[in-house]
Parts: structure tokens; sequence; C-alpha cells
């Protein structure tokens, strides 16, 4: 079984029913999918900033619903730190939330659906970017 964790980019558009995310959903078997809690700050973030509130809600809300939630704990915690500093050396630092979603990818072995390249200079993570045109 293939664990993916959805980054906003992806959770987002899967939440305004992006036809791409959509299709490649519906093709993948023996998958699960998941989201983690820093991506779920920035969905509530984009709900919040967003001109139709309550409509976007109930959309994050059944979003949320069909997917499994991950966690950020204390190993998550450490594995960010380790990330942080092993992009400063390299000279590549990528944003704090998406340091700490790829201390989640990483520690729970997650292939991380993104369109986001700075990914790519985290080592140990599989990626995948389902928004992508063919």
């Amino acid at each position: 079984m293939t664990r993916y964790l959805l980054d906003t980019n992806h959770a987002g558009a899967l939440m305004r029913e992006n036809p791409t995310v959509a299709s490649k959903i519906a093709a993948l078997t023996d998958v699960e999918l998941n989201v983690c809690i820093p991506c779920v700050g920035e969905l509530w973030f984009m709900v919040f900033n967003s001109g139709r509130e309550d409509a976007n809600r109930v959309k994050l809300l059944t979003l949320l619903a069909s997917l499994r939630i991950v966690e950020f704990g204390e190993v998550e915690a450490e594995e960010f730190g380790r990330i942080r500093i092993e992009l400063r050396r390299l000279g590549r630092p990528i944003p704090q939330i998406d340091a700490q979603i790829a201390a989640i990818a990483r520690t729970g072995g997650y292939t991380l659906a993104t369109a986001d390249t700075h990914f790519n200079h985290v080592a140990g993570i599989a990626i995948e970017n389902w928004l992508a045109v063919p």
C-alpha cells in the first residue's frame, strides 16, 4: 500500500475539486490518503482568507472527513529540527511549515504529493506532483 501525505496545494486542489487531482486519485489503487496538522492549519487559513468562508468551510470539513489526519508530535518535531539544519547547511532553507510537513513525510514513510519543488532538496522523502501538466 502506498501512503500519501497531501501537501496544502494538493489538498486545496482536491477541496476545489480540481479534475486533474481528482482523476489521479480515482486511478490509484491500494492507497491511504493523509493530510497533516500543519497542512490543516494552512487550509483553515485559506478558508478564512476567502470571500466565501461559509461555503469553503463546508468543503474543508467534507475533505477532512475523507482523509486520515496525521499529527505532529515529538518524533516529528525532532526530525523538523534535523531537516531545517540539513537544508540550512545546503543553503536551501524552506518555509517552516513545509519543513514540518517534510518531517512528517520522512518519519512516517509517506510519499508527499506536492507541487512545491523546494521539497526536492529534502533527502529521504518520495515526491509526486499530481498538479504537473503531463
